[in-house]
């Protein structure tokens, strides 16, 4: 299903809203046009029954979808009633346009939302620039708050959490298998245009090669024996040294539409860190982990490991009562046009209900 017939207002919303970044590039999202109203859901398939409807990850997914479709609303001068979050009526629908009177909308989306990308490679260390770091001091969405990690000491007790929550990671048959299942290797997997682009990875000489190795978990089992675990944790936990600083999203652990929150606050600060030439990695294992233990699916014999994390966290957030969304590796790279990974074709994220 093309845009052709629709709208151009709508055209405008969907193709900012697919611009989105997502867990793996799981794109969890579903656009619908009857006619008259454009809403927002959560995918049955790649959100619902992927990592799951309450899952922090898709729920901050559509979180940053609604960030762009606000920021191109702005942009089309929709009036701000005619772009309506959440829907009481308990339909799913996370976000809604209905626009009476349009106006011709701009050629070209939103720079910022257009060109927001995630960066993997090696970056600069050097400081971040201090008009920059008070803008992102100041930015809020409801509860959330971002809080930029400069100081090499605090970056090093971040990064050793990230490393001790990728350990039990690894150590996770289910996390694993997503992880298998949304790599794209082959030019024809990737020309599916979902999952990760193994070619965004950047990863060195001989790191594809391991990591086919280490997708089946039989193996993945084995090579753990040997502190396979530990190795690949200390590889992904060692580049959060090599920056110029950690940006954390934070907010309270628990309440309504916190997740989505998290995601438009996310995508604001991914985007304003973009348009000043700054790139950003995202790393959500930390969270999740978190996320699992408050959930109850930590397995019993890692609970005490996940506790001690908890507790770390809530010490350098100087509260117990909120907790980390995201942490951005952040930084000048030195990879400036990295690969990125495709996106679904439209038909498989845009639908139009035609009326009998």
């Amino acid at each position: 299903m093309s845009l052709r017939g629709t709208p151009d207002w709508v055209s405008y919303l969907v193709r900012a809203g697919l611009h989105a970044p997502s867990a793996d590039n799981s794109q969890p999202w579903q656009f619908v046009w009857d006619g008259r109203t454009l809403e927002l859901f959560m995918h049955d398939e790649r959100g619902k029954r992927g990592l799951g409807a309450d899952h922090p990850a898709n729920l901050m997914a559509l979180g940053a979808v609604i960030e762009n479709l606000s920021q191109a609303a702005r942009a089309l001068g929709m009036p701000a009633e005619t772009l309506q979050m959440g829907d009481a009526s308990g339909s799913g629908c996370m976000a809604r346009a209905v626009w009476e009177h349009p106006q011709s909308p701009p050629g070209a989306l939103p720079a910022g939302v257009q060109q927001r990308h995630t960066n993997r490679g090696p970056f600069e260390t050097t400081a971040l620039d201090r008009r920059l770091l008070a803008e992102l001091a100041v930015m809020r969405q409801g509860p959330l708050r971002v809080a930029v990690v400069s100081e090499a000491q605090a970056r090093e007790r971040w990064s050793g959490l990230v490393r001790e929550a990728s350990e039990l990671r690894f150590q996770n048959e289910e996390i694993h298998r997503w992880l298998g299942d949304s790599l794209r290797f082959t030019p024809e997997e990737v020309a599916r245009g979902d999952g990760l682009d193994v070619a965004s990875l950047l990863l060195p000489p001989g790191g594809e090669s391991l990591l086919r190795l280490s997708l089946d978990w039989r193996r993945m089992v084995l090579l753990n024996r040997f502190g396979g675990c530990k190795l690949f944790a200390l590889l992904e936990a060692a580049m959060l040294k090599k920056c110029a600083a950690l940006v954390t999203v934070i907010g309270p652990a628990s309440g309504t539409g916190v997740e989505v929150a998290a995601g438009r606050l996310l995508q604001r600060v991914w985007i304003a860190l973009n348009e000043m030439g700054i790139a950003v990695h995202p790393y959500f294992v930390l969270p999740d982990q978190l996320h699992r233990l408050r959930t109850g699916r930590v397995a019993p014999e890692f609970v005490h490991k996940v506790r001690r994390i908890e507790a770390a966290v809530g010490e350098l957030l100087g509260s117990r009562d909120e907790t980390v969304f995201m942490l951005l590796r952040v930084g000048v790279p030195r990879v400036a046009a990295p690969v990125r990974s495709r996106r679904l074709p439209l038909e498989r994220s845009f639908s139009v209900l035609v009326s009998p």
